[in-house]
């Protein structure tokens, strides 16, 4: 309960300076992402790979991996901001951060994001 009123509080107090986001696993989403589509367009054998690998980074509506970042941290807090649960969205982006780090670290491409 006190968990839930501090949550709130916290989201009323960043709403009331225009800053309601994510942060850190907002960030470290996005950055984890990037690096994750980055290394498997230059290395991804897999069919969806190899099509996204001639459109580039423009799959994404970006022109490069900066484009990219720069988009996301705006795009997800934003997401964050008009979730119900904005606790259960920083789960998320930290839980899908783990996974393309996890992914990246070990070569391996899988879906794209």
């Amino acid at each position: 309960m006190l968990r839930r009123f501090c949550t709130v509080l916290t989201a009323a107090a960043f709403a009331s300076f225009g800053l309601v986001g994510c942060g850190a696993p907002c960030d470290n989403y996005c950055d984890a992402t990037a690096d994750y589509i980055e290394f498997c367009l230059e290395n991804g054998s897999q069919a969806a790979w190899t099509t996204a690998a001639t459109a580039g980074w423009n799959n994404w509506g970006a022109a490069d991996k900066d484009a990219y970042v720069g988009d996301c941290r705006e795009d997800v807090p934003a997401q964050a901001a008009a979730s119900e649960d904005t606790a259960g969205f920083e789960e998320a982006c930290t839980d899908d951060a783990n996974r393309y780090t996890q992914l990246f670290e070990r070569g391996f491409c899988a879906d794209l994001p």
